[in-house]
């Protein structure tokens, strides 16, 4: 029987044992969590993995790829948790065709650490799907900037490869044709190897295909065998300015030529003929011209001879520019501002004076758009020195290019105000002699309060 008492002891007493482990095991949560207690917070851009089903492909991108995740640890959690440690997934399935679909974003927490996804944000994601296709499109090699004048290169150029894989959305796999390179060759004057050209996808109006495919391998290698032109001769072209401009104006020399130096070709007669590396442009006449200008003009070039490339422009920039006289007008009138006629008055003023003016011909007024001009404001009633100037009666501003000043350049003015403020008389601070009148004696004419003399018979 002793041997039976412990079991029987702990089958009469197993509730008290549950409940009492019950009890300790809240009293340990408690404690934990008082300790260490669940925080929610919120971690900022984790990347949403995009799932789709087998042989299927985006064809546009997604309005984001980054979601905010809120999560519930304990604090002690928090110090640890990172954005790898959460993953966000959009898991396109079950679907019946190409199209568009709004799919739910789904996170979890990968680390061991313990915590759960309270929220996401966004919530769903809509995603535009094709079926996936691939098909190979032969390289196709243009030149985007020609070789300088006087060089060319072959017609055929090759690259490394002459065909690529192009893969991705069925609807732009099928209208891409090519795989492009474009050459820039405007600088190389010798045969060169153009490295890791970029492949551009492109359809059948050359436009390029942009957007749910890519191009295997990307890049390619060109070989050019780029040569002189035994055909060409560079030349300077040189312009033929002749003429005068008006009476006020000069040609200073100056002229701007765009191109400076042009390919010719034509036959070795011809090219022998442009031995000095010069050819002129038809006449640029300066008669009538009053400012810098800008003309397209031919090239006086021998019979026989072309531009390369044919139909080349050549504009040829003229610097003109005037030359300034001087101009003395007499009699322009004064005009005073800034004076209040009502409250005061200046003399010693003229009535007209001298202005002088320096600059181009046609850009000096005539003497009756001119007037001097006197500003007195916030001057006192007195003498003062004022600096008269020059201006037009219109509001029309004077021409940057003329110079004005008046002679002379300094006036004397006198101010006087028209109605004075009386200067109060002096009131008196001592008293005044008193003289007696008659019947006072000399006691009674004294003021009140100042002593008398006593009479001692």
């Amino acid at each position: 029987m002793r041997g039976n008492s412990l079991p029987q002891f702990t089958l009469h007493n197993l509730g008290w044992i549950t409940a009492s482990l019950l009890l300790a095991l809240v009293v340990w949560l408690a404690a934990t969590m008082s300790n260490n207690p669940v925080e929610q917070r919120e971690l900022d851009r984790v990347p949403i993995v995009i799932q789709l089903p087998d042989g299927y492909v985006l064809t546009r991108q997604v309005t984001t790829t980054m979601a905010e995740v809120v999560l519930r640890a304990q604090k002690s959690e928090w110090d640890l948790i990172v954005t790898d440690d959460v993953r966000v997934t959009a898991a396109l399935r079950d679907i019946d065709g190409p199209g568009e679909y709004r799919v739910e974003l789904e996170a979890r927490v990968e680390s061991p650490r313990r915590g759960n996804v309270a929220a996401i944000r966004p919530s769903t994601l809509t995603l535009a799907v094709d079926q996936e296709a691939e098909k190979l499109v032969p390289v196709r090699v243009t030149v985007a900037k020609e070789p300088p004048l006087g060089y060319t290169y072959p017609s055929d150029l090759v690259c490394s490869q002459t065909e690529v894989t192009v893969r991705g959305s069925r609807e732009k796999v099928e209208s891409v044709i090519a795989a492009e390179v474009r050459l820039v060759l405007s600088d190389d004057l010798n045969p060169v190897v153009k490295e890791d050209q970029p492949l551009i996808p492109v359809q059948d109006d050359g436009r390029e295909v942009k957007g749910a495919i890519v191009l295997e391998p990307e890049t390619v290698d060109c070989e050019v065998e780029i040569q002189a032109r035994e055909d060409v001769i560079q030349v300077r072209v040189l312009p033929n300015v002749v003429g005068d401009p008006p009476e006020g104006y000069i040609f200073d020399g100056r002229v701007d030529v765009e191109p400076e130096t042009v390919g010719v070709t034509g036959t070795r007669r011809v090219i022998n003929q442009l031995t000095s590396g010069l050819v002129s442009t038809r006449p640029i006449v300066l008669t009538g011209h009053t400012a810098t200008f800008t003309t397209e003009i031919e090239l006086d070039l021998p019979e026989g001879a072309m531009l390369v490339p044919e139909g080349q422009i050549i504009r040829v920039t003229v610097t003109i520019t005037s030359v300034p006289i001087s101009r003395r007008f007499d009699g322009i009138p004064v005009e005073i501002t800034g004076l209040d006629s009502i409250q005061f008055r200046a003399s010693g003023l003229p009535d007209t004076m001298t202005v002088v003016m320096v600059g181009p011909p046609d850009a000096l007024p005539a003497s009756e758009d001119l007037r001097v001009m006197v500003d007195l404001s916030g001057l006192p009633p007195g003498n003062h020195q004022v600096s008269p100037q020059g201006s037009l009666v219109s509001e029309e501003a004077l021409s940057s290019a003329v110079t004005i000043s008046v002679l002379p350049e300094e006036l004397s003015v006198t101010i006087e105000a028209l109605n004075p403020t009386p200067t109060p008389s002096p009131t008196p601070t001592g008293s005044p002699d008193v003289q007696p009148t008659a019947g006072q004696s000399p006691q009674d004419s004294l003021p009140a309060g100042e002593p008398t003399a006593t009479l001692v018979p």
